[in-house]
């Protein structure tokens, strides 16, 4: 996860006060330092003159996170596609594997960019729950600013963004003051720490996330908050590591999923 200074800056062609007193509203939320931002001078050279290991820029559309790897803005991403395929009579590997249906209570304890958890919060629908932690206090602040104001062009995906609670913690701490049977289902995806080959729109993300790997102690911790498991792998190896004993996947899928049942 990133270290160093923060700084907060607006976009170089802002007017006004108010762009300004957003940035210096973020800069406070953030507990990062605001950067007045000259017209002449750009994001790089912002970043090296006061030493920063990340830059948030007010953009029209939102905050867009600069640092030494790229840049990133909120986008639902996959989410958009693979609710236009569920909602044509595709089959979605997550949500069989999570056992979702309207009303059900999910917790997502890898947040990243909530695209899982968006297909999830449609498949629950208004009268289910997703709760979403993210341990990254950068991506989190992205994350949850895109899921209160980002609009797509399918109202369902807007409402499912909508119906994510965001929580900025880590699953263990999290999950450490969950009463039993909190949910019915808890579900980690631990990918990120691996790279994919070829995924170079995600390289923007490595620094802003929490890399630690998923350990025994979480997962007990999550079959006390949940009677069911599900942990989204690239190897049924490693999720036999973790235990489970049941697998969702496609025969050509990079991706599959472990279940692991109290």
């Amino acid at each position: 996860m990133l270290t160093g200074k923060i700084g907060v800056t607006t976009a170089r062609n802002a007017t006004g006060s108010a762009a300004a007193a957003q940035a210096r509203a973020w800069a406070e939320q953030l507990g990062a330092l605001y950067v007045e931002r000259p017209h002449n001078m750009g994001v790089d050279e912002l970043m090296a003159q006061y030493d920063l290991a990340a830059l948030v820029v007010g953009e029209k559309e939102g905050p867009r996170i600069h640092s030494a790897a790229g840049s990133f803005a909120y986008h639902p991403g996959m989410a958009v596609l693979r609710l236009q395929q569920l909602k044509r009579g595709a089959t979605e590997h997550l949500l069989t594997a999570l056992d979702l249906r309207p009303g059900k209570r999910v917790l997502d304890a890898t947040l990243g960019l909530a695209a899982d958890a968006a297909i999830s919060a449609y498949a629950v629908g208004e009268d289910g729950t997703v709760v979403g932690l993210e341990a990254s206090p950068l991506l989190y602040f992205a994350v949850s600013y895109g899921l209160k104001n980002y609009v797509a062009e399918d109202a369902d995906l807007t409402a499912a963004l909508r119906r994510i609670q965001p929580v900025q913690a880590l699953a263990e701490d999290y999950l450490a003051q969950c009463a039993p049977d909190s949910f019915d289902v808890v579900y980690f995806d631990p990918m990120f720490r691996h790279p994919v080959n070829g995924a170079k729109g995600m390289e923007a993300l490595r620094p802003l996330s929490y890399e630690e790997a998923l350990s025994a102690e979480t997962l007990q911790l999550a079959l006390k908050a949940a009677p069911r498991v599900v942990i989204k792998e690239r190897s049924e190896y490693i999720l036999r590591e973790y235990g489970c004993e049941e697998f969702i996947g496609g025969k050509y899928s990079r991706i599959k999923y472990g279940i692991i049942k109290r």
